[in-house]
């Protein structure tokens, strides 16, 4: 998660590179980054049922070798069809096999008990990728381009990845579902019917309000992270301050994905969102009083709030997704849901960089990121997990 993560969110740093380099206007440009997420989203059902049919050790090294090619490939763009294609279709197509379906699925198949921890640690490595990534891109593009950029994340992934597919995730999750061998332990609590399939989850009412509740909570995540490099250097604070500061948010939100997933097995679930979406508000909120002669403690403030904010939108996507559809067929059901999830922050990538071109400002689709926020609230609360308990 820390490789997938932090290639994923050095989009940020690049999509400000590469409208340097080319002199892309910032609609086109953030489309590129959309295409990924839609793609890596649109295959998350393709990635379920392959790691439900042959484990996510398997499904993680093969996609790892496509990942690797596409960085290359990435780095050796000329036009911005290339990228389209290279990173847009390529990197979004292999990262999905490498990413949270199998990671959700190998997690939800090895913990019975605190499960909701377990899974927040798993995803705590995305704050590791966006801490350490963001801020080695930037050095990386100001010593020596976007391309040996590309290049240098190649390198990492190969060693990392082929490491862990091929030692640390040996025998691990490729067993059945817990429910085929228990019954649901006290604190690991799920809901329905445990022979969920994709087909009878689609007809239900938690289906679409968990999907809701996915898609008006990751449509701001990804607009705020993927535009927020843009904006902190559009009103005149320095790059390399800025990719720290980014990098800063990662790092807290380490803490906040293990701190939501804690609670998650402690409190109402809706609760868990109702903090989390607080701080992500909040964060949404200091980000747009940022200007010129801001300190260097309010980006600092920034960061810490977006950290603990965001970070309830990857953490508590599979705990909400198996407190109702945890059963055999989870890594499918899961990758349906990851899609809308990816897509929805795929559009809101997409319109905020249009927003600004028609706009020249941020602060119409940042308004918007908030309201977003306060319905997937809404949706969560009337899917109800809470209802589990009885």
């Amino acid at each position: 998660m820390t490789i997938t993560s932090g290639v994923w969110y050095t989009a940020s740093v690049f999509y400000v590179a590469l409208m340097e380099a080319f002199g892309w206007s910032y609609g086109s440009t953030a489309g590129i980054f959309s295409l990924f997420t839609i793609l890596y989203g649109m295959s998350g059902v393709l990635s379920g049922y392959l790691v439900d049919r042959f484990g996510p050790r398997r499904v993680i090294l093969a996609s790892g070798v496509l990942f690797v090619l596409s960085l290359l490939a990435n780095s050796m763009a000329t036009a911005q069809w290339h990228l389209y294609f290279t990173h847009g279709v390529l990197a979004a197509l292999s990262l999905s096999g490498m990413g949270w379906v199998p990671v959700s699925v190998l997690v939800a198949r090895g913990f019975r008990r605190r499960q909701g921890l377990a899974l927040g640690i798993a995803s705590a490595g995305v704050g590791v990728g966006i801490a350490i990534f963001v801020p080695l891109v930037q050095v990386m593009i100001q010593w020596g381009g976007w391309r040996v950029a590309f290049v240098g994340l190649a390198i990492i992934s190969a060693v990392v990845t082929f490491s862990v597919g091929l030692f640390a995730l040996r025998g691990l999750g490729t067993g059945p579902a817990p429910e085929a061998h228990a019954a649901p332990l006290p604190d690991r609590i799920s809901m329905g019917p445990p022979g969920w399939t994709l087909a009878s989850a689609v007809r239900s009412q938690p289906f679409w309000l968990v999907a809701a509740t996915f898609v008006l909570l990751n449509s701001p995540v990804q607009l705020v992270l993927t535009h927020h490099v843009a904006h902190l250097v559009g009103v005149g604070q320095p790059k390399v301050f800025v990719a720290n500061v980014v990098g800063l948010v990662g790092l807290v939100s380490v803490a906040g994905k293990i701190l939501w997933g804690y609670l998650s097995d402690r409190w109402w679930v809706e609760a868990t969102y109702l903090t989390g979406i607080a701080f992500l508000i909040a964060g949404i909120l200091t980000l747009m009083r940022v200007g010129p002669t801001t300190s260097a403690w309010g980006l600092y403030a920034y960061a810490i709030l977006m950290g603990l904010g965001y970070a309830v939108s990857p953490a508590m996507t599979p705990i909400l997704s198996a407190r109702f559809f945890a059963g055999r067929h989870f890594g499918t059901i899961f990758g349906a849901l990851n899609m809308l999830h990816q897509a929805a922050g795929a559009a809101g990538m997409w319109l905020a960089g249009y927003a600004h071109d028609l706009t020249g400002s941020y602060s119409l689709p940042f308004l918007l990121a908030i309201v977003s926020a306060c319905l997937s609230l809404a949706c969560v609360w009337l899917a109800a997990p809470r209802r589990a308990h009885g």
